[in-house]
């Protein structure tokens, strides 16, 4: 498994880099951190049923879950919300995480490697920065969350991102203000 520093250096797509919990600046990540707090309890991660999307809803735009395959291990999208869609410009539902290196090469490696690590520590993971895409340069604030079905191994990963522009201004952008690609 790479270092944080080699994973954020192989993909060379993004200036971005670990987030620790309590820097959390925005009140979407806080408040998925402190819901996946409260859903596992004792437990190491809660399970995949304990997050009741009715209990996120205002957030689910800004959502995505992959799907943790172990054997051999891989990544995919299995749940995008319209704002996430909106920013990668498709929906990647279905596809795996290193595809998104098609349309901006090293981005697919950064959420894979982000991904993986998630998964290993089995604790969630905050990230933050500039992410540079071909039409669009945005900063972001992420959480990503483990779930396990087994208390054990992680077989889900929630992701909640929050966007916003890289102007120097304070917007967020949504799905009805943010710049889609061509």
């Amino acid at each position: 498994m790479l270092t944080r520093e080699e994973m954020i250096e192989t993909a060379k797509a993004t200036t971005t880099r670990f987030v620790r919990l309590s820097e959390f600046a925005d009140p979407m990540t806080t408040f998925m951190l402190c819901y996946w707090k409260e859903k596992k309890g004792d437990r190491p991660m809660p399970l995949p049923a304990d997050m009741n999307l009715a209990d996120f809803a205002r957030h689910a735009p800004k959502i995505f879950m992959v799907q943790v395959k172990r054997d051999p291990f891989d990544l995919t999208f299995r749940l995008v919300g319209e704002d996430v869609i909106a920013n990668f410009g498709f929906n990647p539902k279905g596809r795996t995480l290193r595809s998104r290196n098609v349309e901006l090469p090293g981005l697919g490696t950064l959420l894979h490697e982000f991904f993986k690590w998630t998964a290993a520590e089995r604790r969630p993971v905050g990230a933050g920065g500039t992410q540079d895409t071909v039409h669009k340069s945005y900063n972001y604030e992420a959480v990503y969350l483990p779930l396990s079905s087994d208390g054990e191994h992680v077989d889900r990963i929630i992701a909640a991102t929050v966007c916003y522009s890289n102007t120097g201004m304070k917007e967020r952008w949504t799905s009805v203000s943010l710049p889609h690609t061509s």
